[in-house]
């Protein structure tokens, strides 16, 4: 295959640790914060595949060979109420493969805010339900090239996004989440004057889709870990598949389900200190790499602002 080809039959990679939650706090789980406490977090994970879904057709690329993307992802959330925290992140992505003659690139990606809304509390047989609400928006902080997949850091648009969320928990340590979202994506400028996907646009703006996501998780929490099975979901509300041997573009249409399995163990002797880990695999996509990929990190929660008692 030319290296033009190698260029066009590949798809991008980012966008899946995008749908992988830590496990440390987040604006995406059911678990809450109180007023005063931050959460600090400091994640490290690696995605891999060898094969992609052009459209709907699995297949592979031996001039692409296996891709890499690495992730480094520090996050900071700070409980404002008892009712209301907030949470941010930049990741540090780095993107490659083993094979053929395309360079890697790396960089910081997107700054996300997310702000999280615990809507209602009560007492359902034995055990406590949670909703809650969350709104939040991205953009780009780093000047990359969206337009290069799969090596493409991310996808270069500025997003907003709101979600809703329910949580069951036991008063024996079981609990349910269900979580879904939109994510709404705005245009990005590419460095061509004309391309094709679904039609022929003369213009160097390119649309993204926007992305209906969510998960279901199920698990054990208390003290001293937690555990949970999850399945994730997200679905492209547009976009085209990219063609036989043609280039994939930012606005393809990328679908991804997914399982996941994630800990978190909080250490013995040191408050608030504890590690979290996942392993997550694609089982069915579109337009997208059918990925293993697998995070670990520390989180510390403390209250910095509390004052002492005498």
């Amino acid at each position: 295959m030319t290296n033009r080809i190698v260029k066009n039959t590949i798809v991008v990679a980012s966008l899946l640790f995008g749908s992988m939650d830590t496990i440390a706090q987040t604006a995406f789980d059911g678990f809450t914060m109180t007023k005063g406490e931050l959460c600090l977090v400091a994640d490290y994970g690696q995605m891999t595949w060898t094969e992609y879904w052009e459209g709907k057709r699995l297949r592979e690329n031996l001039n692409v060979g296996k891709f890499t993307s690495k992730q480094f992802m520090p996050m900071i959330g700070y409980g404002i109420t008892n009712r209301i925290a907030v949470f941010a992140t930049v990741p540090h992505i780095s993107n490659s493969s083993d094979a053929g003659y395309m360079a890697h690139m790396k960089g910081w990606q997107d700054l996300q805010m997310e702000a999280k809304i615990q809507l209602s509390k009560s007492r359902v047989w034995k055990g406590t339900l949670l909703t809650f609400g969350t709104i939040g928006f991205s953009t780009p902080v780093n000047d990359y090239i969206p337009d290069f997949l799969p090596y493409s850091i991310g996808l270069g648009a500025s997003t907003a996004q709101a979600r809703i969320i329910g949580h069951y928990k036991l008063d024996k340590g079981w609990f349910a989440t269900v979580q879904t979202g939109y994510i709404a994506k705005g245009k990005i400028k590419v460095d061509r004057e004309t391309y094709y996907s679904d039609d022929q646009y003369y213009s160097n703006e390119m649309a993204i889709p926007d992305v209906w996501d969510g998960s279901i998780r199920a698990g054990f929490d208390n003290k001293h870990l937690r555990v949970g099975l999850q399945y994730n979901w997200s679905l492209a509300t547009s976009g085209s598949d990219i063609r036989r041997n043609d280039m994939p573009y930012p606005g393809n249409r990328m679908n991804r389900e997914s399982v996941a399995l994630t800990g978190l163990f909080w250490i013995p002797g040191i408050k608030g200190l504890a590690i979290n880990a996942m392993a997550d695999q694609t089982i069915a996509g579109r337009n997208m790499g059918k990925s293993f990929g697998w995070m670990a990190g520390l989180q510390y929660v403390f209250k910095p602002f509390q004052k002492k008692q005498q």
